[in-house]
């Protein structure tokens, strides 16, 4: 039995509407981090959803490289820099 593609559009709607609701409201700079990734995250499931539908491989790419961006701002802001650094 598989889910519909349907079911996994409205999760990844869901998660990014939850993200730009925690970005408006939040005041803390990690909320806000985590936020942003929350949507990052909707959007890839939506890649990985429409990828897996269409039997293409170049939404999971794109997710690959979503998370590989992800993970250096995340290494540079716990190393002691800004993301606003140049």
């Amino acid at each position: 039995m598989a889910v519909p593609t349907a079911w996994y559009l409205i999760l990844s709607t869901a998660l990014f509407s939850l993200g730009i609701l925690g970005f408006l409201i939040k005041r803390n700079i990690i909320s806000i981090f985590m936020s942003i990734e929350l949507m990052l995250n909707a959007v890839n499931l939506a890649f990985v959803t429409f990828a897996n539908q269409w039997h293409q491989v170049n939404g999971q790419i794109f997710v690959f490289f979503v998370m590989v961006v992800a993970a250096a701002e995340a290494i540079r802001v716990w190393a002691g820099g800004s993301a606003q650094d140049g």
